[in-house]
């Protein structure tokens, strides 16, 4: 079995790279720090603007029925 995208999962607009991986239901996962990283290197934001930003708008999808995974690693 491939893997899929579901049609209720979001995909975060040029944030590929900081994809992990999908679940077994379609749904994106997304790594926190590299979220954080990709504000940083293609927006310019400093490290704490970038995790404001991350914060306050990405992860607030989550709390209004957004359809992906954040998962803090240490990398």
């Amino acid at each position: 079995m491939g893997y899929y995208i579901s049609d209720d999962a979001i995909q975060l607009s040029g944030c590929d790279s900081a994809v992990l991986g999908i679940t077994d239901e379609g749904i994106l996962c997304y790594s926190y720090e590299l979220l954080i990283d990709v504000f940083v290197t293609r927006d310019g934001m400093q490290p704490d603007e970038a995790l404001e930003w991350v914060e306050f708008n990405v992860l607030r999808l989550q709390g209004h029925g957004g359809k992906f995974h954040v998962v803090y690693t240490d990398i």
